[in-house]
């Protein structure tokens, strides 16, 4: 985008190139965030994927004891 400006001292005129260089900088800014955002949100959703794998590793081994049998076995035993 080409713009000829003179400088005849009209403060206005200034005033909109200030603001539309502003404008162009916020928007920059805008398109540089989406893209770490969608770079976040992918790595993001590799992790879950990674998470929820190993947590149903770890419930279905034998060391892991569901809490709900625990009880179950206590409260038969005391009764």
């Amino acid at each position: 985008m080409d713009v000829t400006v003179h400088l005849d001292g009209d403060p206005t005129i200034r005033e909109e190139g200030f603001f539309e260089s502003k404008v162009d900088d916020l928007n920059n800014k805008i398109k540089s965030l989406e893209y770490d955002n969608a770079e976040l949100a992918k790595t993001n959703d590799g992790l879950i994927e990674r998470i929820s794998k190993l947590a149903n590793r770890y419930q279905n081994s034998k060391g892991f004891n569901h809490p709900r049998r625990n009880n179950y076995s206590q409260q038969r035993w005391l009764n």
